[in-house]
């Protein structure tokens, strides 16, 4: 009795925890994977008591476990590639497969058809390991990548009927070297193959978990923005990069006026589709340019590599009237909405916060100049006193009351 396919039903045993886990978090293909396991380990064991008791039945219930295994890899491939074969197929594929294994199961260990079949369904395997792999790094081959992957996994599902068959055992070391590599071959896969393919589809799963979560976290969820964490972080990358190449560079810093009001006047799901709007006809007229993300309420940010400030100034202006010519809402209750906006271009020795807080003071100067215009930030040293302007400033701002207005109420 060999003790590769022991150390197989441990190794997939192992893994079966993690992918219920997986299909709880709603991975794709998790629920088929977990089964496909199950039924792999099930085989498996079936296949050990059967060479080691001499029982013919457990011989015929584990090769029936593993063909039944094989609908349920192939269908969690098709989720996980998010393919539009109808199920059937995938099932008559993975069915055919099983049947050619059982033949090449038949003709022996030592027969030229089972031969062939092994071969070929290591080279399969080998192949498959690549494309998962490679699955989310090469999006323009993804269709023959596909099927590449469907073609690989069946017919190296084929092969491993004979390999995990009793009459399979461990590679004897005497004889050519062909031989003997053929045979090492042979106990890799039936040690390695399953354990490898469901270890290579969790890492899969758990990469596009992870891709996932970093991309809720890089967009602001109502407006679709760059969220204020990845807009610094974007902020700083560009500017180095600006700074390295001595290159212009400009931020903007852009504020809905009277935001307060909307709310009040509308509600907040409609304070809520104002800013959704509002970003994405921002967005839309920037087709790519910079990086455009929410700082935080009504306020968003916008860094623009390689402008100078009379650049920037042009592309505020553009914005301010996109913006008033571009009301939300629907046609029986349209909202108008402006932009007040303040430029800053960086000079050298800046840091992107020294940027950023002058674009703030010259944001409320648009505030204070009216609103719906945009201001360009005087060049001065931002110490601790214009931090701290800065930061009356924007408390200012989001009081929804220009100093005129003031007056008048106060008088």
């Amino acid at each position: 009795m060999s003790f590769f396919p022991a150390l197989s039903l441990i190794a997939l045993l192992a893994m079966l925890p993690v992918l219920l886990a997986l299909r709880r978090s709603a991975a794709a293909g998790a629920w088929e994977f977990s089964a496909g396991c199950m039924l792999s380990a099930i085989a498996i064991g079936m296949m050990m008591a059967a060479d080691a008791l001499r029982m013919p039945l457990a011989i015929l219930a584990g090769y029936a476990a593993l063909v039944a295994a094989f609908p349920c890899i192939l269908l969690g491939l098709r989720r996980l590639l998010a393919l539009s074969f109808p199920p059937a197929v995938l099932s008559a594929i993975a069915l055919v497969a099983g049947i050619v294994g059982l033949l090449a199961a038949l003709d022996g260990p030592d027969g030229l058809g089972g031969r062939i079949i092994v071969a070929a369904g290591l080279g399969a395997a080998f192949l498959l390991a690549i494309c998962l792999a490679t699955l989310d790094r090469w999006q323009a081959e993804k269709p023959a990548l596909s099927a590449a992957i469907i073609g690989s996994a069946a017919l190296a599902l084929a092969a491993l009927v004979p390999v995990l068959g009793p009459s399979s055992h461990a590679p004897v070391l005497s004889g050519s070297p062909a031989a003997i590599a053929f045979d090492l071959s042979l106990a890799m896969m039936r040690m390695l193959f399953l354990p490898s393919l469901f270890f290579a589809v969790i890492l899969t799963m758990q990469n596009r978990i992870i891709a996932g979560l970093r991309a809720m976290v890089a967009r602001d969820e109502l407006t679709g923005a760059l969220s204020r964490g990845k807009l610094i972080e974007e902020g700083e990358r560009i500017f180095a990069d600006c700074l390295a190449r001595r290159r212009p560079l400009a931020f903007l810093l852009l504020d809905l006026d009277y935001f307060k009001q909307i709310n009040d006047r509308y509600g907040h799901a409609c304070g809520d589709m104002a800013l959704a709007h509002f970003a994405q006809t921002v967005s839309a007229f920037l087709d790519g340019r910079g990086a455009f993300g929410r700082i935080g309420g009504e306020e968003f940010g916008l860094i623009l590599p390689n402008h100078t400030e009379e650049q920037a100034a042009a592309l505020a202006d553009a914005i301010c009237r996109i913006v008033r010519e571009t009301p939300a809402g629907r046609a029986h209750q349209r909202i108008r909405l402006t932009v007040s906006i303040g430029i800053a271009a960086a000079a050298p020795g800046d840091t992107i916060t020294d940027v950023m807080i002058r674009a703030d003071l010259a944001l409320y100067d648009s505030k204070a100049d009216g609103r719906d215009r945009c201001s360009i930030a005087r060049h001065r040293q931002i110490d601790a006193s214009g931090r701290a302007l800065a930061a009356a400033a924007a408390q200012l701002r989001h009081a929804e009351v220009s100093p005129h207005e003031q007056l008048r109420h106060t008088a």
